[in-house]
């Protein structure tokens, strides 16, 4: 079907600050403004055609779920318009429209009503979400005792069933359990196919990257930039890249303090600061240090982690013949002429020590110096964590059957009666 599901024009949202409850109510009887404005939203605008998926990116606190929170109905804007043509579900926040006190039964009910869905649904199709949540042993216990990944399996499988022309999720997937999410996945993947529209915030680089029709970044409340994936990508790398690539030296960490770490920044290929690279592409690790008193032969080293805390790489300078004398400030980099990680957030700690670890004499570990993302190249898709050099070949397969069709036959050869006069097969 043609036409959009979606359409945002001069989108406005504002909050009013209080610095303390009763200024609501000086504000309230003394008609005097005891309030500041914050200003969530501010112009937005884009489309969403039907059949597409909009994937909404933006650092914390840029609006991206305020305005789902508008699209939905839950907020009123101050200003601007949204056309809706459809029915529009979604999960926005865990537990929205459940009541705690009430059996995951009686909750379908009651947010299947919330949902639009008439009493004949919701009669039809009760078994079908109990078996998509998969909650049969559970579904007549209170909503409180569910896990919050019980809690989400019911909302999406509700929101699915309710035959919806939008669907809304505001990463709230990311509680399910690994399997449970490569459900909704496909099931989203159908429902994209059957003509439905998916509206999604995610910090997720690689979803937005390959699922994605149009993204639109959000800065402070503004449109960055609304378009190609591709795109939306760079420019939300460009905004985190000034905030979170470089950072000052923190408390985290230990070491005696003779040499420590000041600063540490991220740059590509280019010498741009980056908190994104795509899969193989080259990206250096430089820091500054300081030193209270000259330190010979200090090895500075780095480990790469991935978000579960795993030791992906690590390396120094005893490691690759290059270690310093100290007695000054100065700074270093580990150049990497290319990741080969798969996609996903990585983390650095750098080190500072004597020795081949810094388990001997340790100046300073700095632990999550900073972070990155590694996103997957669209020209060598893969899966696992690590990007390898690989190629796949076959060869004819007939003079392989030839030879078994040989091997098979010689003994049977060999067991068939001899012919009359022949003293080759007679043994004679």
């Amino acid at each position: 079907m043609a036409g959009h599901v979606i359409r945002v024009e001069g989108l406005v949202k504002r909050f009013r600050r209080y610095a303390r409850i009763r200024d609501r109510l000086k504000e309230f009887f003394l008609r005097k403004t005891r309030h500041t404005t914050f200003t969530a939203l501010n112009n937005v605008s884009f489309t969403l055609p039907r059949g597409s998926i909009l994937g909404i990116v933006g650092e914390n606190g840029s609006g991206k779920s305020t305005l789902l929170k508008c699209i939905a109905r839950v907020l009123l804007p101050d200003a601007g318009t949204i056309e809706r043509n459809g029915k529009i579900t979604g999960i926005l926040e865990l537990g929205t429209g459940f009541t705690p006190q009430l059996s995951g039964r009686q909750n379908i009910v009651f947010n299947g009503t919330y949902l639009h869905m008439t009493r004949e649904q919701l009669r039809k199709r009760e078994e079908a979400i109990i078996e998509f949540a998969e909650l049969r042993d559970f579904i007549d216990e209170p909503l409180k005792n569910y896990s919050s990944g019980m809690t989400m399996r019911l909302a999406f499988a509700i929101a699915m069933h309710a035959d919806p022309a939008c669907f809304l999720i505001d990463e709230a997937l990311s509680v399910g359990d690994t399997g449970f999410q490569q459900k909704c996945i496909a099931r989203l993947k159908e429902f994209r196919a059957g003509g439905g529209s998916i509206c999604f915030v995610s910090h997720d680089m690689n979803a937005v990257k390959l699922l994605c029709d149009e993204a639109l970044v959000l800065n402070h409340g503004n449109t960055d930039y609304f378009g190609e994936p591709e795109e939306a990508i760079n420019r939300y790398s460009a905004l985190t890249a000034s905030h979170g690539a470089s950072g000052e030296a923190t408390d985290l960490g230990y070491g005696n303090g003779l040499v420590r770490f000041t600063h540490v920044s991220i740059t590509d290929g280019h010498g741009r600061p980056a908190r994104m690279i795509r899969s193989g592409e080259s990206l250096d690790i430089c820091f500054r240090y300081t030193c209270t008193e000259a330190c010979p032969h200090v090895t500075f080293g780095v480990m790469i982690r991935d978000r579960f805390g795993q030791d992906v790489f690590g390396t120094n300078g005893v490691l690759l013949g290059s270690v310093k004398d100290v007695c000054a400030a100065g700074e270093g980099c580990f150049h990497f002429p290319a990741m080969n990680l798969g996609p996903g957030i990585y983390t650095i700690n750098l080190a500072a020590h004597q020795g081949t670890t810094h388990l001997e004499t340790c100046y300073h570990w700095w632990d999550r110096a900073s972070s990155f993302e590694v996103l997957q190249d669209a020209d060598y898709l893969f899966g696992g964590h690590t990007r390898l050099a690989v190629t796949l070949s076959f060869s004819d397969w007939w003079p392989c059957k030839i030879s078994m069709c040989v091997f098979l036959w010689l003994p049977f050869a060999r067991n068939r009666e001899p012919m009359t006069g022949n003293p080759f097969l007679s043994g004679k």
